[in-house]
């Protein structure tokens, strides 16, 4: 029996299919690019408008660590970007001795540098003008949510280890683990500022990434 013979394939077919992946794969590296490209402006108008910026977690981390736990916070204050967490613990003052009000000082930006990374992610990516401003105001709320995590679990950490002997039983007798504490501020510090800004864009633009990435890395 003779072999069937496959039918010659057209050489401009191949040509139109490599052209089509040289392009795709340059658009993914272009975006990637221009995201760089943003980074400095979405840094500059992070830190330009920081003040405002973290008034929300401001508000929020005041709501949970003065309202229940009134023995040991009094209030979150904020002087620019910067926290002050007041307690109505009273510590000695090294210099005169004296008795003072006991206060934190908390860089809540520390945890909130995600909402530059994804400004320059959002706008390198090829959106509408309506989903780009979807896309930051999502990505403006989870990021808060970070800050709010690591800043409350800081003001935890520096009262149950960084705050003497003395508050830090009080701490104890609120029933709160120390090493949950631990755990939770190390998760805020570590971890979520970095991974959180990034899965959030990729959730946000799940359709983009498979018609642009995994599908093509397929064929």
């Amino acid at each position: 029996m003779s072999e069937e013979k496959k039918p010659p394939q057209d050489p401009s077919s191949e040509s139109d299919e490599a052209t089509s992946r040289r392009e795709k794969t340059s658009a993914v590296k272009e975006m990637f690019l221009l995201a760089l490209l943003y980074l400095p402006m979405g840094f500059f108008l992070w830190f330009f408008a920081a003040s405002l910026l973290m008034l929300p977690a401001r508000l929020i981390v005041d709501a949970l660590l003065s309202t229940p736990f009134p023995e040991l916070f009094v209030g979150v204050f904020q002087d620019g970007f910067i926290f002050e967490v007041q307690s109505p613990l009273q510590v000695r003052n090294p210099e005169d001795g004296q008795m003072r009000p006991f206060a934190l000082i908390i860089n809540p930006m520390i945890y909130a540098w995600g909402m530059a990374l994804l400004f320059g992610l959002i706008m390198a990516t090829p959106l509408s003008v309506g989903r780009r401003i979807i896309q930051m105001l999502i990505g403006f709320s989870v990021i808060t949510l970070v800050t709010v995590w690591g800043t409350f679990w800081e003001a935890w950490r520096d009262l149950a280890f960084l705050s003497g002997p003395e508050i830090g039983a009080v701490v104890r007798e609120q029933g709160i683990s120390v090493n949950l504490i631990a755990l939770c501020y190390q998760l805020g510090y570590l971890m979520f500022p970095a991974v959180i800004p990034v899965a959030t864009w990729i959730l946000m633009n799940r359709e983009f990434i498979e018609r642009e990435v995994l599908r093509h890395r397929k064929r």
